[in-house]
């Protein structure tokens, strides 16, 4: 169904961040880009909000206890601290809910949905009698980019972040759980399915809009499933990339006689592992059922893979593997989304990505991912391109092929 005008054109005059590290930043920095009128009011540390001022991320500045009054002229609160400063927020919220401009829109960016969701809907309840009663004139709208880096802080801020990376919007929960929450009495279930739906769609719509205005590419999904699929593409790799480093940093003499010719796949296998724990504690701690299950899950399945060396020196995984690989893009941030992908051959000479890139910027052809696949120094390689539909992919075969390149749909 389409969204309505007034929901798909939507803006906020301005935005309530709250936590101004990567994420935090990234979005201020985002937003203020799209719309360079629009008011940005940070929430974080001294220390940190001297920066934001420093670097122009905002116009209004407040310590984190004085997050009410920080918050009450926002369209829109995006909660950009750590899962258990979100949880403490919106339980606060649940006992003393500031005065909040009507249908502001709360959100989060926490990496899990479950615990905060329900958190956000005894807070700011979708019925407007139990809203009234709660005080507060804001939809919460729990939600997730999937967009991120092993650096933290505001000086690693991208405002780029967002561009192709997902952005789950996680509005699909049962709304009577309002009423039970707020203590309110309920009025018959068409009036309370009617007016929480309308409340629920209106505030989802325009978080989607604004998500897609600083480039994202939204999805939809209720937060349990949300939590489920995060542990599988997320939280497990996450896992598997400390444990790959940690085991060969305690093999000594791998570390000092062998480390030097470890090449691309090492690399790009133990990226993760840069990650600080402290990030990942409160992840890992919210979704820790879902967690479990998927490590034990994966435990099974490696063991299968060392008793498939024996067999088949595991030609069956390997299968298993090229088939999922296949239907994914190494174009995409996060969970699956399709775009249209090309493959251009290079030569191994100075300023070739210089000649590939330069006809579609003066055709105006956007790149919206670019990849590597193949690279052998003195030979050349496949540099993987993806665009937004297959019309600009073909549009950038032709201007390549002009350009001398071959280059085709992958």
């Amino acid at each position: 169904m389409a969204r309505p005008p007034a929901a798909r054109d939507w803006r906020p005059g301005r935005i309530a961040v709250v936590g101004m590290g990567l994420l935090g930043a990234s979005l201020a920095e985002a937003a203020r880009r799209r719309w360079p009128s629009v008011g940005i009011t940070a929430v974080s540390s001294p220390a940190t909000l001297e920066k934001a001022r420093a670097a122009g991320l905002a116009d209004a500045a407040f310590p984190y206890d004085q997050i009410d009054k920080a918050v009450a002229d926002a369209d829109l609160v995006v909660l950009c601290t750590p899962i258990d400063n979100i949880k403490a927020i919106l339980g606060n919220w649940a006992e003393r809910p500031p005065a909040f401009k009507a249908d502001c829109i709360i959100t989060d960016v926490g990496s899990t949905k479950a615990e905060i969701c329900a958190l956000g809907r005894k807070a700011f309840p979708a019925f407007p009698q139990a809203a009234a009663q709660s005080g507060a004139g804001a939809v919460f709208i729990g939600s997730h980019p999937m967009a991120g880096s092993e650096k933290t802080g505001l000086e690693a801020r991208d405002p780029l972040l967002f561009q192709n990376a997902s952005w789950v919007i996680c509005a699909g929960e049962a709304p009577d759980a309002d009423w039970r929450e707020s203590g309110t009495a309920a009025p018959g279930p068409a009036a309370v399915d009617a007016k929480a739906a309308a409340r629920i769609s209106d505030a989802a719509d325009r978080l989607e809009s604004f998500a897609q205005a600083l480039g994202a590419r939204t999805t939809r999904m209720p937060a349990e499933l949300h939590d489920k699929v995060a542990a599988h593409v997320s939280h497990l790799p996450q896992l598997l990339s400390t444990a790959l480093a940690s085991y060969i940093g305690e093999r000594r003499a791998v570390v000092e006689n062998c480390l030097q010719i470890a090449g691309g796949g090492f690399r790009d296998m133990t990226r993760l592992a840069a990650s600080s724990f402290s990030v990942w504690e409160p992840i890992l701690r919210s979704n820790l059922a879902a967690v479990r299950e998927v490590t034990s899950g994966f435990r099974d399945h490696l063991a299968a893979l060392e008793a498939g060396l024996e067999w088949d020196l595991g030609k069956d995984f390997f299968r298993e593997g090229n088939r999922l690989r296949s239907q994914l893009s190494n174009s995409k941030k996060g969970f699956a989304l399709p775009l249209a992908e090309i493959l251009v051959d290079l030569e191994d000479k100075p300023g070739t990505l210089v000649k590939v890139f330069g006809p579609l910027a003066d055709a105006g052809i956007n790149v919206l991912d670019v990849e590597i696949l193949k690279v052998r120094e003195g030979e050349g390689g496949v540099l993987m391109m993806g665009f937004h539909d297959s019309e600009a992919a073909g549009a950038a075969i032709d201007k390549l092929a002009v350009a001398g390149f071959r280059a085709r749909l992958r």
